[in-house]
């Protein structure tokens, strides 16, 4: 048989998916790996979607989405991030966040152009960079995990397309604040470039951080992609829906490629995704609460543990340092979960700095992190 593709084989399958895999065998293991909310789906999110199915919506959709969907996206991008899109000409509905970084990678790239980001940084960046034949810039963080706003002006070149952000930030939990971002945008102005931002986890900040859409700033919204989805704020990972905003010739690129690959999204989903919308986000009060609470949990045990560890900012990540056990972050996890069946993601995976971490999920009942953090706290005693 002929040779199949190098770019996929050569890339590795999902650690983070094997650790869920490994989880979700064993009755003994607490995970904090995978990135997924612990609480119900709102009632009127499955109420739409089972309408829907009573109403034999199973045909395809729209290729951008369903035109309610879309006008509700509108008013949501308006309202809550101060972004003024068309419905008609400036979003698309795609399969979760996921295939929104795909799209905008198939949509912006041409193969040598470079990307920048911040690393450690969301692993799918890599891969898509990988699949794309884009060259990523990696430029290491501080140690507070904030952004090195010089070093990252230094790696521009006239090759460089587009500066990826991802805030709050999927591992490290950090969100940028607003001089941060006025910063890279002030770069990103400077030398021609786009910005692609994924904000799929803007509700999810502490200690009163702010979220702004940089799509929103003076001259940014027809060089801005917005990424976000349903998943998190609504706990519907499985409906598989996310949304980019963007200008209008960005918009109709993807469409093209959207048709040609996945034709659309789920028909029934949208319409749960619809009413999921026409809520008060008051429902998430408490789960925020809920989450800031074991924010502080885990932040607080990894302390006395001894770990070098940064107070996240958002999110539910948290990214110990462990160079004082002497033990890279790939044996720790494998070590651990044989060892205490704890799922936890090792952090070299999140980039070429972050071989020294891990990286946790919190989005799990507070009972159950406490025993995760107890198992934690006699396994590093052994070390």
């Amino acid at each position: 048989m002929k040779e199949l593709s190098k770019k996929i084989i050569n890339s590795p399958k999902s650690k983070i998916r094997e650790l869920f895999d490994l989880a979700a065998g064993r009755s003994d293991v607490i995970s904090l790996g995978i990135g997924q909310p612990d609480f119900s789906t709102p009632q009127p999110a499955i109420e739409g979607a089972i309408n829907a199915l009573k109403k034999k919506i199973t045909y395809y959709a729209p290729t951008k989405g369903i035109p309610e969907l879309l006008q509700q996206l509108e008013i949501k991008l308006k309202d809550k991030n101060k972004i003024n899109a068309k419905w008609e000409e400036n979003i698309l509905l795609s399969n979760g966040g996921s295939q929104a970084l795909n799209l905008t990678f198939a949509s912006i790239f041409n193969p040598g152009d470079e990307l920048v980001i911040s690393s450690p940084n969301f692993i799918s960046y890599f891969y898509l960079s990988a699949f794309f034949d884009v060259k990523l810039v990696e430029i290491e963080r501080k140690s507070d995990f904030s952004p090195d706003i010089e070093k990252l002006k230094d790696s521009i070149t006239p090759k460089t397309k587009a500066i990826l952000i991802n805030s709050p930030n999927n591992p490290t939990g950090y969100s940028l604040n607003r001089n941060e971002l006025e910063e890279i945008v002030d770069i990103v102005k400077t030398h021609d470039l786009y910005l692609i931002s994924d904000e799929v986890y803007e509700n999810y900040l502490y200690d009163g951080s702010k979220h702004t859409s940089p799509a929103s700033l003076k001259d940014m919204f027809e060089r801005t992609i917005t990424l976000n989805a349903m998943s998190k704020l609504y706990s519907a990972t499985g409906f598989r829906l996310g949304y980019i905003a963007a200008n209008k010739e960005i918009i109709e690129t993807m469409e093209k490629y959207h048709q040609y690959t996945v034709a659309g999204t789920n028909h029934p989903a949208q319409y749960g995704f619809l009413e999921a919308l026409k809520m008060d986000n008051g429902f998430f009060d408490e789960i925020l609460r809920s989450f800031d609470k074991r924010r502080l949990l885990v932040y607080n045990r990894l302390k006395e543990m001894n770990f070098e560890v940064v107070k996240p900012k958002g999110a539910f990540y948290i990214m110990p340092r462990i160079k004082e056990y002497n033990i890279t972050g790939a044996e720790f996890s494998e070590r651990i979960m044989r060892d205490q069946a704890v799922a936890i993601v090792p952090g070299n995976i999140f980039g070429s700095f972050s071989e020294s971490m891990l990286r946790m999920s919190y989005a799990t009942k507070l009972e159950k992190l406490e025993e995760a953090m107890n198992r934690i706290e006699k396994f590093v005693r052994k070390l």
